[in-house]
């Protein structure tokens, strides 16, 4: 009875220690295996890209996605991405192209030869022939782009050019963001700062002389 006992209590005494090993163990499998895609700011990377960025190495063909509270959601590509640092803030990216899907159904798809990617606060600013293509027919160009991707805003900090269905479009600049009434969000387009606006006249074809 006396052996009975010592095994149960050096028993009791084992699980003492190897379960909080097993609870450590697993709250850091879960951390790895958050931290394993994402980098701050909830960018999804492919584990190869993120292991290459947080080692503050260039990454060629990445692609990248994320989401905000509002519900917008985006995915983009690059032909290269390099980071400013080990475990880097900022990422200049070559190349960029995506989508922004908003949560009130208008897709943006984004063209930029060059672009910053601020890791921490999920801002991107796009350079130099920026492109944007808008769900609804608009299409607008600008050398400087600034996207808020958590606000779900975009802003053109420059002249802006951009044809529609409607016509062609040239201002100081280009402001998307979300406005409220009531219970009510629907995502707006301003143009903003010396707009002029030039109409095209779409051709009604004549009608044909009916036929005897």
């Amino acid at each position: 009875m006396v052996h009975h006992t010592a095994r149960y209590t050096r028993f009791v005494y084992l699980m003492k220690i190897i379960l909080p090993l097993i609870a450590i163990g697993l709250l850091a499998t879960v951390f790895l295996f958050t931290k394993e895609r994402t980098l701050e700011g909830g960018l999804e990377f492919s584990k190869a890209d993120f292991v290459a960025l947080e080692s503050g190495m260039r990454v060629t063909k990445p692609r990248f996605s994320g989401s905000n509270a509002d519900g917008d959601v985006y995915y983009f590509s690059a032909e290269l991405l390099l980071p400013d640092a080990p475990a880097p803030t900022k990422v200049l990216a070559s190349g960029l192209s995506g989508e922004i899907r908003l949560f009130d159904g208008l897709t943006i798809e984004i063209a930029a030869k060059e672009a910053e990617i601020d890791l921490e606060t999920r801002n991107i600013r796009l350079f130099e022939g920026s492109d944007l293509t808008f769900s609804n027919g608009l299409r607008a160009r600008s050398d400087k782009i600034f996207a808020d991707m958590d606000a779900g805003t975009l802003t053109s900090n420059g002249p802006i050019r951009a044809t529609s269905p409607m016509g062609e479009i040239e201002a100081g600049n280009l402001r998307i963001s979300t406005v409220r009434k009531g219970a009510e969000e629907n995502r707006m387009i301003w143009f903003e700062n010396g707009v002029r606006l030039t109409f095209t006249v779409q051709e009604t074809p004549e009608n044909e002389a009916p036929t005897e």
